[in-house]
Formats: structure tokens, sequence, C-alpha cells
């Protein structure tokens, strides 16, 4: 049963384009959800038409919408990159490094 909601719960975080977790991930207007990266890359392919539709549900936007990170589906536990999660790790290194000079120079 956990294995199960492991499974759904994954499925929701999910790019439809490149079925992996999100990255970096962006929320198109139809409500949708994708890769940065990959959502753009798909809309490359259709500039010519001047019309952008969602690979789920198709519906069309003109013009090609402005992506936006959505930070709500960014922030999840559990969501971060590696890449962020050492970002993190570095400045709460120097954090610790920074309260430690302080406390001496007392």
């Amino acid at each position: 049963m956990a294995q199960q909601n492991n499974q759904l719960d994954r499925a929701k975080f999910c790019c439809s384009v490149c079925l992996d977790l999100l990255k970096d991930p962006v929320t198109i207007p139809c409500g949708h959800s994708y890769c940065m990266n990959c959502i753009q890359s798909y809309w490359d392919t259709e500039d010519e038409k001047k019309t952008h539709s969602c690979p789920q549900c198709r519906q069309s936007f003109t013009p090609r919408p402005v992506l936006v990170k959505n930070t709500m589906l960014a922030d999840l536990p559990g969501r971060r990159s590696s890449s962020s999660k050492a970002a993190e790790q570095r400045r709460s290194s120097r954090t610790a490094a920074d309260s430690g000079e302080a406390a001496v120079a007392r």
C-alpha cells in the first residue's frame, strides 16, 4: 500500500515530457506543470505555427505564455536537486563560521 502511494506521489511530480521528477518546475495557464527546459523545448518546435499548446490537454495559447517558476512545487520536501542541497549546505557552513567568528570577537 505504501509503495502504491509513493508511486502515485511520484507521478504527481513528474514531467510528462521527460518522465522524470520536475526540474525547475513551471505551471502553464491550463494548470499542467513541466520542467522549464522541457516545455521550452516543446514550444520551440511549435514556434513556426505561432500557436503553442499543452502537451497533455492540447489547450492552445497565443501568444506563447511567459514561464514563471512554480515555487510551491520547487520547495516541496525531498524535491530539491543535489545542487540546491549543496548550495544550502555551503550557506549553513558559512553562517556557522560567521557566528563562530562573532563569538570570538566578543
